[in-house]
């Protein structure tokens, strides 16, 4: 049965406006969104995420959809990028606006970027890891180094945590993203 908290404890509007409040220098102000689409999208649960900086909430940095599913008592979340993105920005907070999102309007990532939840009864949290950390290579404009992705994420009722690094696939040192740890987000 804990496969039905994952869709209901990671739907809705998340913010780390408390992370940003308590160390205002290492963070900048993060929302994001969840928006369930219908199941005939992908034939699984699936959403509609959106992220934004609060201070640009008319322009989204990063839009995607994620798939659920449940294989051997965890939760795959599979994770497709959108041909076009804009034309479907504000679509977290005006669904009307997602009507022309299609199966052929998705692309899916390279299975190895899938997260892997895990359930953890005692805490009511789920963890997350990649797949497959060395396999999700990640390419970021203006670096040479190649770099794969090394990702974790907890999602809670009330709280949800991610963290995303780019590592540099021959040494494994950091090459990108957040040194202060996750960003910690609270349902609105």
């Amino acid at each position: 049965m804990y496969w039905l908290f994952f869709p209901r404890n990671v739907k809705e509007e998340w913010s780390n406006l408390s992370q940003i409040t308590e160390f205002p220098v290492l963070w900048s102000h993060i929302r994001v969104f969840f928006n369930e689409l219908p199941q005939d999208l992908l034939g699984e649960k699936s959403f509609y995420i959106e992220s934004v900086y609060d201070y640009m909430i008319d322009k989204p940095y990063k839009t995607a959809v994620v798939s659920l599913k449940e294989s051997k008592e965890k939760i795959v979340m599979s994770n497709y990028r959108i041909i076009q993105p804009e034309d479907f920005w504000f679509g977290s907070r005006n669904p009307g606006l997602l009507i022309g999102l299609t199966k052929d309007r998705l692309f899916a990532t390279n299975s190895a970027c899938d997260i892997i939840f895990t359930y953890d009864e005692d805490e009511n949290k789920f963890y997350g890891q990649l797949k497959k950390k060395k396999k999700c290579l990640v390419s970021k404009k203006g670096l040479d180094v190649k770099t794969y992705l090394d990702c974790s994420m907890i999602v809670g009722e009330k709280e949800y945590a991610s963290w995303d690094t780019g590592r540099d696939i021959n040494t494994g040192k950091q090459v990108w993203g957040g040194s202060a740890g996750p960003f910690c987000f609270k349902k609105n």
